[in-house]
């Protein structure tokens, strides 16, 4: 007796049932890609870091306000090279804040690309109302609902991947301006 469905006790597995699992086991690895990816974060994580961006901006700018007699004084002054020096500082500290403040605000402001009509999508699910969304999505079999689901996906991070290269432009200005406005900073108070 070597095959194990011929032992008294032990049961023989149901080919139905059995096809049920594989056809569960095919489903489950794509489910769970599309339905748990964590997507949805780094739009927000996008916009925290625009809103740095932004912020570091105006207090940069805001600081230099309180400055602005004494920069008035210097490039009117006497010294026509400390003018000069202090106005091309000036000019190359606040293009470099403009642009990272755009991008910054370019980011803030992105939305999300256009996609097919979806359930899993809030601006196409706040159309209808919730009986006709319960309806609708009480209709929906597993692969439209897999791909609904692919579809928001690749939207949010189509636009996620936007908003960081954006960002990115941004920190770059920052990473210079910053050390720029120091140095703004420091001529102001050793010329003064």
């Amino acid at each position: 007796m070597s095959d194990a469905a011929e032992q008294p006790g032990v049961e023989r597995p149901d080919p139905a049932q059995a096809d049920g699992d594989a056809d569960y086991r095919a489903i489950l690895g794509p489910a769970r890609l599309a339905y748990f990816s964590e997507l949805t974060d780094y739009p927000i994580l996008a916009d925290r870091k625009a809103a740095f961006i932004l912020t570091t901006a105006g207090l940069l700018v805001t600081v230099l306000l309180f400055f602005l007699e004494t920069i008035a004084a210097l490039l009117r002054g006497p010294n026509v090279v400390r003018g000069v020096v202090l106005s091309a500082l000036l000019i190359g500290l606040l293009a470099l804040l403009g642009v990272a403040a755009r991008a910054a605000f370019a980011c803030y402001v992105m939305l999300l690309p256009a996609m097919p009509r979806s359930l899993a999508f809030f601006r196409h699910i706040a159309t209808v109302s919730l009986e006709r969304y319960t309806a609708d999505m009480m209709a929906m079999d597993h692969p439209a609902a897999v791909e609904a689901m692919l579809h928001y996906n690749y939207s949010v991070a189509v636009t996620a991947a936007a908003k960081f290269r954006l960002v990115g432009r941004g920190l770059r200005c920052m990473r210079v301006a910053i050390p720029l406005w120091m140095m703004v900073l420091l001529l102001l108070a050793v010329w003064r």
